[in-house]
């Protein structure tokens, strides 16, 4: 049997329901996005929503590389979803002025993952320059929520972080 198939399946099925979903004409970002002051349906909804065909297939390709590339398990993809829809949007809008519009994509999920694999590629810097990389871009681009992907690639930062293991040396030191 194939290593991780049910999140592979999870992956291609949230995948294919993202391109669907950016294919069903919806708008009105207001009733499926996240910001200031949305309630929970918009919170539960906006990462399968997407802007355009272009940005659900570019985030349903990202999510699915993660998964099959490297080990991730149902745990870590409900954790990211998770995350992802408990982001501090009136926190962020009070503090840099941020989702005083609705967002919608898949892009959160994605960044959760992105941080927590930080610890698990063989070439940490490298990896680190590109997401630094990745993170300033959203910020030169409009109708990017730059903020939204750095909260989410803190978080899952900080938990790559706590769960790192601890090297000990043979003599009992650190």
């Amino acid at each position: 049997m194939d290593k991780r198939k049910k999140e592979k399946i999870a992956a291609l099925v949230i995948a294919a329901a993202v391109i669907c979903l950016s294919l069903s004409g919806i708008k009105d970002w207001q009733t499926v996005g996240i910001y200031a002051g949305c309630g929970w349906r918009g919170r539960l909804l906006y990462s399968f929503f997407h802007a355009n065909l272009l940005h659900a297939a570019l985030n349903a390709w990202c999510l699915v590389s993660i998964v099959f590339i490297y080990d991730i398990r149902m745990w870590r993809l409900l954790l990211s979803f998770v995350i992802s829809i408990t982001v501090p949007v009136g926190v962020i809008c009070r503090v840099v002025g941020g989702f005083t519009v609705p967002t919608v994509g898949l892009s959160g999920v994605v960044f959760v993952l992105f941080g927590t694999l930080s610890f698990e590629v063989l070439r940490k810097w490298y990896y680190q320059m590109w997401m630094l990389i990745y993170l300033a871009a959203g910020f030169l681009f409009p109708n990017i929520n730059a903020w939204l992907h750095l909260y989410c690639y803190l978080v899952g930062l900080t938990i790559a972080l706590l769960n790192k293991p601890v090297k000990i040396n043979g003599n009992g030191k650190q």
